[in-house]
């Protein structure tokens, strides 16, 4: 076994005992040592691999969030090599989006403004990527967040509608949805300049190759560096939008629930084809441009089925 991983194990292991987890299995992988993990009905896997650019990384298996995988998150987080820091300013501001892989719902984009003395704070709501937070943890954190620092959060949704409206307009134009993100998080990133015009820079979690949002803020006169960076999700600003803007778009696909009678289901696959079809037969075809993002390659297939009435 690589000495290193053997390392990691030798803080791992007492740490997952301590807290009810137990070493099922464990078997040599490539690069690494995978572990089956359980604790009380619970288990899933745990990748440890060792390259000597990147140190120690783990991978939890894939499946629903679960308090095992929490716990195992965590655990690896506090045991994790310290990685170079996306940047040393004191005050910056973080924008994050979500729904853009999603057929039904908004398109949102959220800022967050922070700064050294809130960061502790931060870190005791246990604010981090909203990926690695359950839906019923995101409604906390986010109500905790608005609750405590309103004035620092910044959101720009766009509805289905409104949205449909504006990429048949863009591709028309020859842009496309990167460049509807760009406009988004630019305008919540200098709605907060302009509340917060101290701020040293802005940090977004990366989207296009092309570093849209530097550009569009460039051509604004923003003076701050902006810096597009994969897995910025990391940083707390970040992570606070991150949570900010999944919050809303849980909420505003919940108000859809709602208002069609139907639960209309994440992501952009199969599952779509069903909600599209129960939408279709209670309302027309004409009308799922009030819930889905028309342009994606779903909404081909759905009418390629033949699955709305004639």
């Amino acid at each position: 076994m690589n000495k290193q991983i053997e390392h990691f194990l030798a803080h791992f292991l007492p740490e997952i005992a301590r807290i009810g987890i137990q070493v099922l299995s464990q078997r040599e992988i490539d690069y690494g040592l995978q572990l089956r993990l359980g604790r009380e009905g619970e288990q899933t896997t745990l990748n440890i691999y060792h390259s000597e650019k990147k140190g120690i990384s783990t991978v939890l298996g894939k499946g629903s969030p679960s308090q095992l995988k929490l716990d195992l998150e965590r655990v690896c987080e506090e045991l994790a090599e310290p990685r170079v820091p996306l940047h040393e300013w004191e005050s910056w501001i973080g924008s994050d989006e979500c729904g853009k892989g999603d057929y039904f719902g908004a398109l949102v984009v959220a800022a967050f403004a922070a700064d050294e003395a809130c960061l502790e704070e931060l870190r005791a709501l246990g604010v981090k990527d909203s990926k690695k937070l359950r839906d019923s943890q995101i409604k906390a954190i986010a109500l905790a967040l608005y609750e405590r620092f309103r004035p620092r959060i910044a959101c720009v949704m766009i509805k289905p509608l409104k949205y449909n409206e504006i990429i048949a307009d863009m591709q028309s134009r020859g842009q496309n949805l990167n460049d509807l993100l760009a406009w988004q998080h630019g305008t919540a990133i200098q709605k907060l300049l302009e509340a917060f015009p101290l701020t040293q820079g802005v940090l977004v979690d990366q989207f296009s190759n092309s570093r849209k949002v530097r550009s569009l803020l460039k051509a604004r006169k923003v003076s701050q560096p902006v810096e597009e960076r994969h897995d910025a999700e990391r940083d707390a600003a970040v992570a606070a939008a991150s949570i900010i803007a999944r919050y809303q778009f849980l909420q505003q696909r919940e108000s859809m629930n709602r208002a069609y009678g139907i639960k209309f289901p994440l992501g952009a696959g199969k599952s779509v084809l069903k909600a599209a079809q129960e939408f279709a037969d209670k309302f027309s075809l004409q009308r799922l441009a009030e819930v889905a993002k028309l342009h994606f390659v779903t909404s081909r297939k759905v009418q390629e089925q033949d699955i709305f009435p004639t």
